[in-house]
């Protein structure tokens, strides 16, 4: 075995693998990410594993068809990688350029248009500065989000975003709703300690999960797998912590120092 490989993970291997630093069978969320794969493999989706002779699975690449991208975006013909990541204590080798060739490489036996990817300047997804060292160019936004692409071809038309955040509010109008794809396993951990906190302050939260790349590219940001709404007001776009949501509800939901749960009993028997 070399120093490091790349393993090709499928329905067969999946649950032995680390997953995005999840130890395997662990917890809920690498159960949950592994199910989720399980699915997803025959839609054409990739979930490549960088493991080390030494150290075990130290980083993973996972990227889809345009059509059937968990991102709300628009990459008819392209690849789009969902998410690309190498354990901190082995940054600096050169090892996520390895893992991002052998996506291009990908496209290009595929015959793609070329690789797309969201990043953002918040530190829950990859930064941009990374895929511009490659070669990919910015060619939408939506700040803190941009969508980057490399092409294979300069005539190809560019992949754009499309969220549309009115419309994805509008059907979650009433009461706290959590909006949650498997795609990560964080996110199953984030959405059990968010319900706890919700419950604590007087609320019934609602987790609607996303089944489906559709379903995902529905959502109200670019994010595309998590969001949480309050009577039609986007609070949340990301995984947080318990402390955080609960520090974001007091902040913006509160009124005369009452609970959250309270305001809202008062405001419905008004308007009743």
């Amino acid at each position: 075995m070399r120093e490091y490989e790349i393993v090709d993970t499928n329905a067969d291997n999946i649950g032995a693998c680390g997953l995005c630093g999840n130890k395997a069978g662990k917890n809920e969320g690498h159960r949950r990410k592994s199910d989720w794969l399980k699915k997803r493999y025959a839609e054409g989706l990739r979930y490549k594993v960088l493991r080390s002779r030494e150290f075990g699975d130290i980083g993973m690449i996972e990227y889809a068809p345009g059509s059937h991208a968990w991102r709300p975006v628009e990459a008819e013909g392209y690849l789009v990688i969902h998410c690309l990541m190498v354990f901190s204590k082995h940054t600096g080798k050169g090892l996520g350029a390895v893992l991002l060739e052998d996506c291009l490489r990908d496209a290009r036996k595929s015959k793609c248009r070329g690789v797309a990817v969201v990043t953002s300047s918040d530190s829950f997804m990859a930064r941009s500065d990374f895929f511009i060292k490659a070669g990919f160019i910015p060619v939408d936004s939506s700040p803190p989000y941009e969508l980057l692409v490399k092409k294979f071809k300069a005539t190809a038309p560019d992949p754009r975003f499309i969220v549309d955040r009115e419309r994805a509010l509008k059907r979650h109008t009433k009461g706290l709703t959590i909006l949650a794809a498997d795609q990560c396993p964080y996110v199953a951990k984030s959405v059990e300690r968010i319900s706890q906190a919700a419950r604590a302050l007087g609320l019934k939260p609602k987790v609607v999960r996303m089944r489906s790349a559709k379903a995902s590219r529905e959502l109200p940001t670019p994010y595309g797998i998590f969001s949480i709404i309050y009577d039609g007001r986007l609070m949340v776009e990301r995984p947080v912590s318990a402390t955080r949501f609960t520090n974001i509800m007091l902040k913006r939901g509160t009124q005369r120092g009452m609970p959250i749960g309270v305001r809202s009993a008062q405001r419905d028997s008004r308007t009743s």
